[in-house]
């Protein structure tokens, strides 16, 4: 029997696999200069450039061509994994998935940049290359209004971690402020290389600080309702609030800070740079913050190579906007995920995310996402 393409009257049935192809698969071979550097620059330079916080620059070509394959092998770990590159851990499999100032590569990025370094990682035409004005690098929020700086501290090289509170500084106002938003660095005065092994929780010495502001005296601890309260942890981005929120810096006021920091192998002088950018005089807010939950738990008991989970409850008592979600572990954590259990008792997964102890994010809902919670619903927090 001879075997034919068809038969007289019965079309073969034809079946397209279709498959994924790059947005860029059709275009020439990716140039550093025309391909690459755009994506680093975006997602990179705020931390990997000259006295920020990473250990290389990555701004030109010279920079970027030793660490190819490095890069290549960072940005393309499991998606949990505390070390893929760029820092943000959010899982992309669940809950909401659009937030402010996400450095995170696309699968399409990573296919690009892994396919240019496989081809040998080639510069391209310099005239190609994307202009940087390391300038508007300098804060993340702009160029600040009011730059409040704690007192100068000097750690040891070697010793236990330490928790103390220094301050007041004071603000300098005169009258009442409102906060838009606030960028906090580290400043180092004095200090050789840390020694940093894989894993070391020493690419900073400020672990965290709980930094408020007083109520009005520069020499009081009382905090006021609404007055400006945030936790930085080391690898925090900046933060941003809604023009609607009023985040109050009273007049005569105060920053105190409490701190927990680690020694990193050197004696190391360092203080804390708070910047912030402000909403003009006579502004007046139309809510005010005065809410935040908080996880706390002292009294985890951790077998050993086994892992435990825990899981808190908070009740809503009145309607309410969830702007971020902050996983703070400390250096045993892996992973916290938040739900929100509504009165007509329907669950939903607001985000999960991986943890890493060298980079504490802060993510923060684009404002067409931002929960909305009525009264009465429960956040639990894994």
């Amino acid at each position: 029997m001879r075997m034919t393409p068809y038969r007289q009257g019965i079309p073969l049935s034809v079946v397209a696999v279709m498959m994924a192809v790059p947005s860029w698969a059709s275009a020439q071979e990716p140039t550093f200069t025309m391909d690459i550097a755009p994506i680093v620059h975006r997602s990179c330079v705020n931390c990997h450039r000259p006295g920020s916080v990473a250990p290389m620059s990555l701004i030109t070509y010279d920079d970027v061509r030793p660490w190819a394959r490095a890069i290549k092998e960072r940005i393309s770990r499991a998606p949990d994994d505390p070390d893929r590159m760029p820092p943000w851990f959010i899982e992309k499999n669940v809950g909401i998935q659009k937030f402010k100032d996400d450095p995170s590569l696309t699968d399409d990025e990573i296919s690009l940049i892994v396919h240019w370094v496989d081809n040998g990682a080639p510069q391209g035409n310099p005239a190609d290359m994307p202009t940087i004005h390391l300038a508007d690098r300098e804060w993340s929020i702009g160029e600040p209004d009011l730059i409040v700086s704690s007192p100068s501290m000097t750690l040891p090289a070697i010793a236990p971690d330490f928790y103390s509170t220094i301050g007041p500084s004071p603000t300098g106002l005169t009258t009442d402020r409102y906060v838009k938003a606030v960028e906090f660095r580290e400043v180092r005065h004095q200090a050789g290389e840390a020694k940093r092994k894989a894993g070391d929780l020493n690419y900073f010495v400020v672990h965290h600080a709980v930094v408020r502001a007083t109520n009005g005296a520069a020499t009081t601890e009382q905090r006021g309702p609404g007055n400006f309260f945030v936790v930085w942890e080391l690898g925090q981005n900046a933060t941003i609030y809604p023009d609607v929120l009023g985040v109050k810096l009273p007049a005569n006021s105060a920053l105190n800070f409490d701190l927990h920091t680690h020694t990193i192998g050197t004696e190391a002088s360092f203080s804390i740079d708070v910047a912030f950018t402000l909403h003009p005089a006579g502004y007046v807010p139309k809510y005010t913050n005065n809410t935040m939950f908080d996880s706390l738990t002292y009294d985890l008991d951790i077998p050993g190579n086994k892992e435990t989970v825990i899981t808190a409850l908070y009740p809503i008592h009145r309607a309410g906007m969830v702007l971020s979600f902050e996983p703070h572990l400390h250096s045993s954590g892996r992973r916290m995920c938040v739900e929100a259990l509504y009165p007509s008792g329907y669950l939903e997964t607001l985000n999960c995310a991986g943890y890493n102890h060298n980079w504490v994010k802060v993510y923060y809902y684009q404002d067409d996402v931002t929960p909305l919670l009525p009264k009465g619903t429960v956040l639990k927090v894994t």
